[in-house]
């Protein structure tokens, strides 16, 4: 049942994009390949690398193939049953976006860097380490606010900060075809990305599994739906301010 949960989920999701997108054919079926592995394998399996130390010799390797190949298949055809393998008359018509100077495209990244990195830890302080299950699990304990935490983070991990500032840019290459893909005003594309990452990325912690216990799993899933929802509307302003929709 949770299994059919989570491929219902994504699926109304990755169907809202697919159905508002301008691009047709094989060059949306091919975005949302890269859109759906990014979101559901590459940037979650990027994390279990790091954090999740006790999985089974071979298994990451096998995660990243499975996803690349559930991927390859729903793509493709996703955009047949929906209809979108041939465009309109309106759907040609060109609406760029995201047109701006390499300048400009420099200070709006590092600006979407500062913020996930803040929202990350910020999120995950307040939501993910004042539960004690979250703080058995990964055998830590509370030092007593934020910003002392922060510092054992950068004194016991400091690859950390660098780790999620890579993610944040990985983030933002998966939102740019995205934004440039959605049919509407600057909202509905931050919409579509907001939904995106909160319920395609953490829809997964719905299923059971014998390396994470139920609770901790609960406390991620509201940890991280709510601050990629979140980063998803900051990208999408960022990338889109004082430029038409």
């Amino acid at each position: 049942m949770a299994l059919l949960e989570v491929c219902f989920l994504n699926t109304v999701v990755l169907a809202y994009l697919i159905l508002r997108s301008r691009w047709t054919g094989w060059t949306l079926a091919l975005t949302i390949f890269v859109v759906m592995y990014g979101v559901t394998t590459v940037m979650g399996q990027i994390e279990t690398a790091f954090f999740i130390t006790r999985l089974p010799p071979g298994m990451l390797p096998r995660l990243f193939v499975s996803g690349a190949i559930v991927a390859a298949l729903f793509s493709p055809l996703a955009v047949v049953i929906l209809g979108k393998t041939r465009a309109g008359v309106a759907e040609m018509e060109s609406h760029p976006r995201l047109n701006m100077p390499v300048g400009e495209w420099v200070g709006k990244l590092t600006l979407i860097v500062i913020a996930y990195v803040v929202i990350y830890f910020a999120f995950g302080y307040f939501i993910a380490w004042k539960s004690a299950a979250v703080r058995a699990y990964y055998g830590g304990s509370d030092p007593g606010s934020f910003f002392a935490q922060l510092r054992v983070v950068v004194r016991n991990t400091p690859w950390l900060l660098p780790l999620q500032a890579a993610r944040a840019i990985l983030w933002a290459a998966i939102a740019v075809p995205v934004i440039r893909m959605m049919k509407g005003p600057w909202w509905e594309a931050g919409f579509a990305v907001a939904l995106l990452f909160a319920v395609v990325m953490n829809s997964q912690l719905l299923l059971p599994n014998p390396l994470m216990p139920l609770d901790v799993r609960m406390v991620h899933l509201v940890e991280t739906a709510s601050s990629n929802f979140l980063f998803g509307w900051l990208i999408v302003l960022v990338l889109e301010w004082q430029r038409d929709a």
